[in-house]
């Protein structure tokens, strides 16, 4: 499934949780956003702002967030979270397409490496309520929209019940293969245009016969 469909997912995942007052305020107050873009001479530098739901305790847990990767955007200089209790690695691979972006697509793996306190009685893998701005890296290219998404893993009482993933589009280096995989992720399957297509015609027959 292209982005675009599980970002949808997503949004009718928080549609659903709107049944549950909270579930719904933690479900919209978990995002990857940028917190700033700046440019110095040639090179960029991104930093985002990662935050995790909105109860400090009894939260669905954060164990990975994702962004794409592609070797021409020259991503260097990343920085995790190092001034708290969670701590954080990150590993690039180039193989794994979770984005669905076609050939030579790969992701960033920001992953949860310790264990965090969550409620008063319990500490588990991963992190619960979570706010940081300390995620950052350089690239050589300027921004555009691209898709993250954030792990969300369940555990026994917790707010949630579900493993979930979640999409949105902070931004990303447009290299050259980012922008062409984005522009090909964007365009209309041969699927939908077939349906198009075929409603158009039914379309124009039904205006003809009147």
């Amino acid at each position: 499934m292209k982005i675009y469909g599980r970002i949808l997912i997503a949004v009718a995942l928080i549609g659903v949780a709107a049944s549950d007052p909270a579930r719904a305020i933690c479900a919209a107050n978990s995002f990857v956003s940028d917190y700033s873009v700046t440019p110095s001479g040639p090179t960029w530098t991104y930093v985002y702002w990662v935050q995790n739901g909105c109860a400090t305790n009894h939260q669905q847990l954060l164990t990975d967030f994702y962004i794409p990767y592609f070797t021409d955007a020259e991503i260097s200089n990343i920085t995790v979270p190092t001034a708290s209790a969670t701590t954080w690695t990150y590993f690039k691979d180039a193989t794994d397409d979770l984005f669905g972006l076609g050939p030579g697509a790969g992701v960033i793996d920001f992953h949860v490496t310790s264990l965090t306190q969550v409620s008063p009685t319990q500490s588990l893998p991963g992190v619960g309520y979570y706010d940081s701005i300390d995620f950052s890296f350089t690239s050589s290219y300027a921004p555009l929209k691209g898709p993250y998404a954030m792990l969300q893993t369940a555990y026994a009482g917790g707010l949630y019940d579900t493993t979930t993933m979640l999409f949105g589009d902070p931004s990303i280096p447009g290299s050259p293969d980012t922008i062409a995989a984005l522009e090909a992720a964007a365009a209309p399957e041969p699927g939908t245009m077939a349906l198009l297509a075929l409603g158009l015609a039914g379309l124009g027959f039904s205006r003809r016969k009147q």
